[in-house]
């Protein structure tokens, strides 16, 4: 009888002794995995959540409505203007931003020549342009055959006022063409008529400067 007694209290020992070991493994366990999770939220909160470098061909960012609004490239399409394909006569990259209408109206680009540029246009077409070449730089604006243009390169630094296509005024008016620019249209009369060079002349400079030139014994 007492060792049936002994057997039944080793035995509620031994169950009580395995209930507190699985909670004992149990609360371990759950320590064990908080202690993941905070080591885990830890390092992710301690990552960059943007990569430190983006490498791509082509972004385009839209509105709202889906309409493309900014597209930055390493090979920019040529310009649709109402519906008409532009081109831009070689190739771009750089940045184009558009209307609400998904219609191009500026941009901030490079051309495979070299030179770099900044335009600025209507819905009917390119008005203005800020440009560095290789050596030079201009600022245009214009507006149908009427144009202002500000310029500096080998020939001067000039202010040029035209209207309906022809030069009214070029300040300062002392201008010379540079020796290579010279040249370049007394080569051209080898391939076109003299008046036709005076007249491609006179597009970019005052009548004397072309005539100083041209004229030049």
């Amino acid at each position: 009888m007492r060792d049936d007694s002994y057997f039944e209290t080793l035995e509620q020992r031994t169950r009580r002794l395995e209930r507190w070991l699985r909670i004992s493994i149990g609360g371990w366990l759950a320590v064990a995995v908080l202690g993941v999770c905070a080591f885990t939220i830890r390092s992710s909160s301690q990552q960059p959540t943007t990569p430190a470098s983006l490498k791509v061909s082509e972004l385009v960012v839209v509105d709202p409505k889906g309409v493309e609004r900014v597209r930055i490239g390493g090979d920019l399409p040529d310009a649709t203007i109402n519906g008409k394909r532009i081109p831009r006569g070689e190739k771009a990259a750089g940045v184009l931003l558009y209307d609400t209408t998904g219609q191009e109206r500026g941009g901030y680009v490079t051309w495979e020549s070299g030179n770099v540029g900044l335009t600025l246009d209507t819905r009917k077409g390119q008005v203005a342009l800020f440009a560095a070449g290789l050596e030079g730089s201009a600022l245009n604006m214009w507006h149908g055959k009427d144009a202002v243009e500000i310029r500096s390169d080998e020939d001067g630094s000039r202010v040029t006022a035209i209207q309906d296509g022809r030069i009214a005024s070029q300040q300062p008016n002392t201008i010379k063409l540079s020796s290579s620019t010279c040249e370049d249209y007394r080569g051209a009369r080898a391939r076109v008529s003299a008046e036709q060079v005076m007249r491609d002349c006179q597009r970019r400079f005052a009548a004397e400067a072309c005539r100083a030139c041209l004229e030049a014994r």
